[in-house]
């Protein structure tokens, strides 16, 4: 029996610390409990016993409050009197006050700390409405925050808010982008740890209430999943309007990806073509498309880049709910007609009542019932109606003339083949363009097959291709070669036999960033001494680099040459979050089909005259009478080509006027760099 009674004993023991761990494990807030609870019953205790044996105190309730005074406060007992056994009763709970101010201070510290260390693992829910999600943390993102931030500059009056989430420390993203963003102006950004495919990570970052994802990751598998997860998750919300946004670098992924974000439901409040929950960039195919048009263009480069970001002036739907007088005043008349009266923006095209997007010849396309006007404009601000300006203009003398041209490729990759059908469809008949690069590499990028599809297409009937490898070797040898030797000599000879007007600089796909980086700088370097070394040879230059900070260094220290990154889809991804509408309209301007943008001749489009100004709404309506929509100018300087996209056209309530020169250009939108007679 004595046994049993000891081992009854032990498991009760075993139990009551089992179940006192289990309290105590529960967190701070439960020890603090139970630290209340066991000081009340000493106190409690103490307060009887005082009642008794001290004959103090003229209740058992005032004995007890007279115990708990003791016990929170110690310098009472200097001034107490009593048998000695009663102040030895306020000693000891004076102790236990003691104890238990130093444990609840304890425990007080202890439970900030461990919530400190809970926030900074980024692990806590977020509670936001009509926020922007971005699921990765890179180069991208970097660039999209900076974009949103100037997006919001004009914002003030409301609470905008971004969450960036990927599987690195919380701390870390917060201190990167406080080096990178000291001034977040009127964005809220908030960061989270978290994989961008588990639907619980996702959950936590409110994307139920956002109002659109963005998945900047450069893996497209990775990219894939993340289009899943997120698309599982918004299709099991049928009141969620969010959508997702993404890149997909490689086209053989382009058809899963679209697969993954298509939830098909045919939702009549989703202004938009496709109801479904993905607005997908292809960047080869943007890209490609991009460097098509800007290598045949000197400048065009910095055109997009105005028109893809936020910095300076953009494209917004002036929407009817903000604009009323604009529609009541605007509707029904042609897009012509319309940039008569405003001030301060372009009217380039309309959102039709389907969705689609529409830019065409100003004097057929009409605001109708319904419709949203495309307007190119400085910040989302409600549109100010003026009065109709009148407009004079003389006719040009000189008409326009088609040149063939010739274009440089130095270089090659997965590209080319895309490029050069792209290239077909705008040059101009007798264009050469020659190809300079590894012969194994130009043979497994330009096959038979692609030849002989252009021929089929009679893609290429328009202008003639001459390859010219380079001469020394061919694969394997001719690299090991090229890493030792110096190429200047060549490219200098290529140019020169040449004689281009365009040069566009392409590198291999296989090396990583920095090399192709430090490729495509060296190329870059050896155009620029041959232009300085040849003052009448003016060739533009594009070149395709991958690093923004080399990019920005090439930009720098060659103001004449112009080079497209990958950036240029971080900037569309940033517009398109906050306006889904606006890929369609991106995708129009990179199209070969309707009107894309064009810098041309001024004196194409007016009769210019030694110091004679022109006011630039009479120039917006001497390009309409041409079919195109002008959107800005092109002035060369001594520090390089200055771009005026959407200049004032007002000032001081009249009208601002600018002498033309014999060589300033126009930025319009047209459907071919002919200009109509």
């Amino acid at each position: 029996m004595k046994n049993s009674d000891k081992k009854d004993r032990k498991n009760i023991y075993r139990k009551a610390m089992y179940y006192f761990d289990l309290w105590l494990s529960k967190g701070t807030l439960s020890t603090i409990i139970f630290l209340f609870v066991v000081t009340g019953i000493f106190v409690f205790i103490i307060g009887v016993l005082a009642r008794i044996f001290g004959g103090q105190g003229s209740s058992l309730g005032k004995s007890i409050w007279d115990t708990m005074n003791h016990a929170f406060d110690p310098g009472v007992l200097s001034g107490d009197s009593g048998s000695i056994f009663y102040l030895f009763l306020m000693l000891i709970a004076t102790l236990i006050g003691v104890f238990f101010l130093a444990m609840l201070i304890g425990l007080i510290n202890d439970g900030i700390q461990g919530r400190v260390e809970d926030l900074s693992k980024g692990i806590e829910s977020v509670v936001e409405n009509d926020h922007i999600v971005i699921l990765g943390f890179n180069e991208s993102t970097f660039i999209i925050l900076g974009e949103l931030i100037e997006a919001y500059e004009n914002q003030k009056n409301t609470r905008n808010a971004v969450v960036v989430m990927d599987n690195i420390p919380k701390t870390e993203m917060e201190d990167r982008i406080r080096i990178e963003f000291p001034d977040t102006g009127n964005l809220t950004i908030v960061c989270r740890s978290g994989s961008i495919t588990s639907s619980k990570d996702l959950h936590r970052c409110s994307v139920l209430t956002c109002k659109s994802i963005i998945i900047a990751s450069y893996d497209d598998f990775e990219t894939i999943k993340g289009i899943l997860a997120c698309t599982k998750i918004l299709d099991g919300e049928e009141d969620s309007k969010a959508y997702i946004t993404s890149v997909v670098y490689g086209r053989e992924n382009e058809h899963a990806a679209r697969i993954a974000g298509n939830d098909a439901r045919n939702d009549q409040y989703l202004f938009s073509v496709k109801n479904d929950r993905l607005e997908l960039l292809m960047m080869e195919n943007t890209v490609s498309k991009i460097i098509t048009h800007t290598c045949r263009q000197n400048g065009l480069s910095k055109v997009f880049t105005e028109l893809f970001n936020y910095t300076d002036h953009e494209f917004y739907i002036a929407r009817r709910n903000k604009n009323k007088d604009l529609y009541l005043e605007m509707t029904g008349k042609t897009i012509r007609q319309i940039n008569r009266y405003l001030s301060d923006v372009i009217a380039v095209g309309i959102i039709q009542e389907n969705g689609s997007a529409l830019i065409g010849d100003p004097n057929r396309v009409t605001l109708g019932d319904g419709c949203q006007l495309i307007l190119l404009q400085r910040d989302d601000d409600t549109i100010i109606v003026g009065e109709e300006r009148s407009v004079r203009y003389e006719p040009p003398v000189e008409l326009y003339k088609a040149v063939p041209s010739s274009i440089l490729i130095i270089g090659c990759n997965e590209k080319l083949p895309y490029i050069l059908r792209e290239m077909c469809k705008y040059l101009i008949p007798g264009t050469i363009v020659y190809l300079s690069a590894d012969p194994d590499e130009l043979d497994q990028w330009l096959t038979d097959e692609i030849i002989e599809e252009m021929i089929d297409n009679d893609i290429d009937s328009a202008i003639r291709i001459e390859r010219k490898d380079k001469p020394e070797g061919a694969g394997e040898r001719l690299k090991k070669q090229n890493r030792k030797r110096d190429q200047h000599k060549y490219i200098y000879s290529l140019l020169s036999e040449c004689d281009p007007q365009y040069v566009l600089i392409l590198v291999p796909d296989e090396l990583d960033d920095d090399q192709a980086d430090e490729q495509a700088l060296k190329l870059l370097l050896y155009c620029k001494h041959y232009k300085e070394m040849h003052p009448q040879t003016d060739f533009g230059i594009t070149c395709e680099m991958r690093s923004i900070a080399n990019q920005q260094l090439a930009q720098d220290s060659m103001a004449s040459d112009f080079v497209i990154s990958r950036n240029i889809a971080s900037l569309m991804m940033a517009q398109i979050a906050e306006n889904r509408e606006l890929l369609q309209i991106f995708e129009t301007l990179l199209s070969s089909e309707g009107f894309e943008v064009y810098i041309k001749p001024a004196k194409y489009y007016f009769h210019m005259q030694p110091d004679k100004a022109i006011d630039f709404y009479s120039l917006q309506d001497a390009v309409a009478e041409k079919g195109e929509i002008f959107l800005g100018y092109k002035r060369r300087t001594a520090q390089g080509d200055l771009i005026t996209l959407n200049p004032e056209k007002l000032r001081n309530g009249k009208k601002t006027e600018m002498v033309f020169r014999e060589d300033d250009e126009l930025v319009v939108l047209a459907e071919s760099m002919i200009v109509r007679q």
